[in-house]
């Protein structure tokens, strides 16, 4: 619930599809939306924010990306064949343009491991002024929607798959029914069973969850900077603080393959409102800016 705002004809069937021998490793390359072309389009990047490509092109918009596990293939959001009903559709493609595809309404996708679902976030009745948002997952072969949670009343947003394929990270208002910009991070199975709250801090906004390559800590932005937590809920710990960026912001971070960086973005009101991409290391230390770009959109990042 981070604030800011994500051809050649193939036939492929999931999120982790190879592209044939000599394809480009795209594990270390940082997306991004920018409106640099004039419609917002997805973008990546090298991790030291050099080789700057544009992915997404044409009248509709493209944001909000998420590379697969395997990083051979992006889920996206898209203002194409949207309405008032569906204000955004996830879109799905490889990465080198082809097999692009509108599989439902919704927004924050998240591949699956093993390719075959994603998770989103979707408010079905926001056209009736119904603000309430669940977890969902979708196959992306057959196209059958599975919902996870069931709050009414509640925003549940931003769900990241655990990279074992039995958790998924979200982050939720439930619980301050009088102060909905509150959020805390939860957990649920992939089946909607065995929903957890794994924060507790009760006076933050948490969320944009990300977890760690080897699935024992979740990365998630807030309005108190950037924090780490153990996936058992023990050791939260802050790596940023929002005085180190200025006012008016917090960020939502990535993982890089390794684990031992992170991309971390953050959205600053006294740098002339410019979205600011940072990397750093999860302990804290090397800090280093890679990109400030007045067209850039905040939270919309990856590996």
């Amino acid at each position: 619930m981070i604030a800011g705002i994500a051809v050649i004809t193939v036939i492929l069937s999931s999120c982790h599809n190879l592209h044939g021998p000599g394809s480009v490793d795209y594990h270390n390359k940082i997306l991004f939306t920018s409106s640099r072309s004039g419609t917002p389009q997805l973008y990546m990047m090298n991790p030291d924010g050099s080789g700057v490509q544009q992915l997404t092109t044409g009248p509709y918009s493209h944001y909000d990306g998420k590379w697969s596990l395997d990083a051979k293939q992006v889920a996206a959001m898209t203002n194409e064949n949207t309405n008032t009903a569906c204000p955004s559709e996830l879109s799905v493609f490889n990465v080198n343009g082809s097999d692009s595809r509108l599989l439902e309404c919704g927004g924050h996708p998240s591949c699956s491991p093993d390719g075959k679902e994603i998770a989103f976030s979707y408010m079905p009745r926001g056209e009736l002024g119904d603000l309430t948002t669940y977890i969902y997952v979708v196959n992306i072969d057959s196209g059958t929607v599975e919902q996870l949670t069931n709050n009414l009343g509640v925003i549940d947003d931003d769900p990241a798959w655990l990279p074992d394929g039995s958790t998924i990270a979200f982050d939720s208002d439930r619980g301050y029914p009088t102060a909905p910009l509150r959020s805390e991070i939860y957990l649920v199975n992939p089946d909607g069973s065995n929903e957890r709250r794994l924060t507790y801090t009760d006076s933050l906004i948490n969320g944009g969850p990300a977890w760690s390559p080897d699935g024992n800590t979740i990365a998630f932005g807030s309005d108190g900077g950037i924090a780490l937590i153990n996936r058992d809920g023990a050791n939260m710990r802050y790596i940023t603080h929002q005085y180190e960026f200025g006012s008016g912001g917090y960020g939502s971070p990535i993982w890089s393959p390794d684990g031992g960086r992170h991309v971390i973005l953050w959205y600053q009101s006294d740098r002339t409102s410019h979205t600011v991409i940072f990397t750093q290391n999860s302990d804290g230390s090397g800090m280093n800016e890679i990109l400030d770009d007045s067209t850039a959109y905040a939270k919309d990042s990856s590996k």
